[in-house]
């Protein structure tokens, strides 16, 4: 079952609309028009199940890093929907466990220049444990 995002954003640079909407791509997301992104892509079986922990997890975390980069007010509205479900079971095939990031944001967006893949697997294989 997909995972389905939607949100409003008050910003002055209009690049960031395609920013955020390369940095969804990235991760596997297809945006379906406006400020909506789902995942998986409509039509594709590339998966078993939904990658959440490669897919949407990161994709999510980016785009709260994005959010809180800017000015308090800039997201107006948002909303997440799902009806989903994930796993990984070592030894068995199913799912994935966590992947580096140049295997888990393997997708080239549509506007690729609005947000790099370098950039975005240093930041992926930079999260590190706070604790």
């Amino acid at each position: 079952m997909p995972v389905t995002i939607s949100y409003d954003l008050s910003v002055d640079d209009k690049s960031d609309y395609l920013r955020v909407k390369a940095m969804f791509e990235r991760f596997g997301w297809e945006s379906l028009g406006g400020s909506s992104y789902r995942y998986p892509r409509l039509g594709t079986n590339d998966q078993p199940i939904e990658d959440w922990l490669n897919h949407v997890v990161p994709a999510l975390m980016l785009f709260r890093a994005f959010i809180t980069s800017r000015p308090a007010g800039t997201l107006k509205k948002f909303t997440l929907d799902t009806n989903s479900s994930t796993g990984y079971k070592l030894g068995t095939g199913f799912g994935r466990p966590p992947l580096i990031a140049n295997d888990a944001a393997p997708y080239d967006p549509a506007h690729a220049s609005h947000f790099g893949k370098k950039n975005l697997r240093e930041w992926l294989d930079g999260i590190e444990f706070p604790y």
